[in-house]
């Protein structure tokens, strides 16, 4: 299957309705249950923007603190791999709250959970629409850098758009690009589709 692309566009501020998003088509090892899920990124050179978005009519949000894992809730996630070749990623995790889980690493087995000292970097906004909710975030490229100090806003990454929701009622996965293992596994970088970011 072909790997999908998304071209990340150079924007002074996110104006989302000019901006395209992608559709998380792929329900992954469980059927179709109504639940819809969308994706928007963009970027100014020096912060990544983004705005993901669902429709599902049983909302679960219960889970507010720290080290809590969002998964559990409804939850839309969105996985980085800033640098090509590198498959080392980031994987922030949004729940109805705005509770942020954020991991670094290569994979499942030795992502290391990042607790940051100040959240509210991520300028994390959750928002509800009639049909469902959605969340809007904005990573800095300075924090980036932290991890990765050649990373700009140039080139080719790869990444993905998620929605799931371990313990809701009817439990269900979305991605943007498709996942290839056998059982529920987001932390896959072979999966991640193309980036682009505009310079």
């Amino acid at each position: 299957m072909a790997v999908p692309e998304y071209l990340v566009r150079r924007v002074d501020c996110p104006v989302w309705g000019q901006i395209p998003p992608v559709t998380l088509l792929h329900t992954g090892w469980l059927p179709p249950c109504g639940v819809s899920a969308w994706a928007q990124a963009c970027h100014d050179g020096e912060r990544l923007f983004l705005r993901l978005w669902a429709e599902e009519s049983d909302i679960r949000a219960t889970l507010t603190g720290p080290l809590e894992q969002v998964c559990d809730d409804s939850c839309l996630e969105f996985f980085f791999a800033p640098l090509p070749g590198d498959p080392r990623y980031f994987n922030f995790e949004c729940n109805p709250l705005g509770t942020l889980y954020l991991g670094f690493g290569t994979g499942r087995s030795d992502r290391v959970r990042q607790l940051v000292q100040d959240p509210g970097i991520f300028q994390i906004k959750p928002f509800s629409t009639e049909a469902g909710w959605g969340v809007t975030l904005a990573i800095p490229g300075e924090f980036i850098r932290l991890y990765m100090p050649e990373f700009r806003f140039s080139g080719q990454a790869h990444g993905n758009f998620y929605k799931c929701a371990d313990q809701a009622e009817v439990p269900h996965y979305l991605a943007w690009s498709k996942p290839e293992s056998s059982t529920p596994d987001y932390h896959r970088p072979t999966d991640f589709g193309r980036l682009l970011l505009e310079g």
